[in-house]
């Protein structure tokens, strides 16, 4: 590491430690898969932490520091993000091109998913100086069929509060139930 890259991470907001991990660590084992492998870790980090609507998904982002998250655009098949605050600025002036924001958007394809009970796939649609744009496409047609999605306990957040700027039209497990209430009558039957 450069006396620059550790002067850059020391006074980041992200910190030296998570900056090292992140950015230095990760790329290192991963190669040149890291993009596409993070993708799959952020789907499994929010299997560890499923959250019921829009404003706690937006509380739990900032919470593990990826960043602040904005929706800026929604329709029934898709939702565009802005993830953005001084912790993503960082990361994009540290190193532009390089930064990979994979994680962040298996995260969010993974927790929408468990909100629509739909299957949902994100992509980085646009970067800016300090903040990215992530799409997030679904057809609400086509039900989630994973177990883990069928097994999901939505956790319930400390110091959460509703953003007024989300909208919370979403209801929390709204497709889970359904979805077990149909196998629950097959079985019955």
């Amino acid at each position: 590491m450069s006396q620059k890259s550790y002067d850059e991470l020391i006074n980041s907001p992200q910190g030296l430690i998570n900056g090292t991990l992140r950015d230095v660590i990760l790329p290192a084992i991963l190669g040149k898969e890291t993009d596409e492998l993070l993708y799959w870790i952020g789907k499994d980090l929010a299997r560890q932490y499923p959250v019921a609507s829009r404003g706690e998904l937006v509380t739990l982002t900032h919470q593990l520091g990826l960043g602040d998250l904005t929706l800026e655009k929604h329709s029934s098949t898709s939702q565009l993000w802005r993830l953005g605050g001084p912790i993503v600025a960082g990361r994009i002036k540290k190193d532009d091109e390089e930064t990979t924001f994979g994680l962040e958007c298996g995260f969010l394809a993974q927790e929408i998913e468990f909100q629509l009970g739909t299957v949902v796939e994100a992509k980085l649609n646009d970067r800016h100086h300090d903040a990215v744009d992530i799409l997030l496409e679904n057809d609400p047609q086509t039900d989630s069929n994973s177990e883990r999605a069928e097994l999901a306990t939505f956790i319930h957040l400390q110091n959460a509060s509703s953003s007024a700027d989300q909208p919370q039209d979403v209801k929390p497990g709204r497709h889970l139930r359904k979805r077990r209430a149909k196998k629950q009558k097959s079985r019955n039957d």
